[in-house]
């Protein structure tokens, strides 16, 4: 079975700043992968590569075999690529259910009773419904970043790419936030994860990359990668070991 997505020989420099310098790997259907690395790294810019946000200077970025690279975020999103933010924007002025209502009918083409059960779903699965009714602009940090990936699950996606959803939450907040990307990636649908909470990765990921220097210097399993002395010197500050905190 060919992978879901695959990023050949991606390359994309800002000015001098090299971002990624000849960028390949790929991501199997329903796979859970986790990304790490230095800030600076490009993380953010491969996340923004793929979703389409960001056009690489050289390379193709292929999602369920199609390569991509000309189709514009709505599009790509419409193919089943949904992404969140590091900083969630939602629209403050409408209602939970409504901000999940409008991605559902956005990014999934849904209509009627089809774009409400999505929402309905994508409520449910990351346990906003009692929130439903609630204006998006009064909800805690925790909240408004499950309504970020609410709002990212009902455009129907088979791949789910997470900008650091548990940055400033607390360990409880964070257990939780886990469970939802879990119950996600139970479904089906792959995720990518970019994240400095590294706890939260090991907990949810069976694969991580490191990035640094516009290349991917580790990729494999979670502790391995971890403990690769390569990785080890670009990556310093992390507590790896911390991890074992999350169940």
């Amino acid at each position: 079975m060919a992978p879901l997505l695959e990023l050949v020989h991606v390359k994309k420099r800002f000015g001098q700043v090299t971002i990624a310098e000849d960028v390949s790997f790929a991501v199997e259907q329903g796979a859970a992968v986790g990304i790490v690395g230095p800030n600076g790294a490009g993380k953010t810019t491969l996340f923004g590569v793929v979703s389409g946000d960001v056009r690489p200077d050289a390379g193709d970025v292929v999602f369920d075999g199609r390569v991509v690279n000309r189709l514009d975020p709505a599009a790509r999103c419409r193919l089943g690529i949904g992404r969140t933010y590091q900083v969630p924007r939602p629209f403050d002025k409408m209602t939970v259910f409504e901000n999940v209502l409008v991605a559902a009918q956005q990014g999934a083409r849904a209509r009627g009773g089809v774009s409400h059960a999505h929402a309905l779903r994508a409520l449910e699965s990351t346990r906003l419904s009692d929130d439903a009714n609630r204006l998006a602009g009064s909800l805690g940090l925790l909240q408004r970043k499950r309504l970020e990936l609410a709002r990212a699950i009902a455009t129907q996606p088979r791949l789910l790419l997470l900008d650091e959803v548990a940055g400033g939450l607390t360990d409880l907040e964070v257990r939780e936030l886990v469970d939802v990307v879990r119950a996600a990636n139970a479904q089906g649908i792959a995720v990518i994860w970019i994240e400095h909470v590294v706890r939260a990765l090991l907990a949810t990921v069976d694969r991580l990359l490191c990035l640094a220097g516009g290349e991917v210097i580790g990729d494999g399993l979670p502790r391995d990668v971890l403990a690769s002395p390569r990785v080890r010197d670009v990556y310093l500050g992390t507590d790896a070991t911390a991890a074992e905190s999350v169940a």
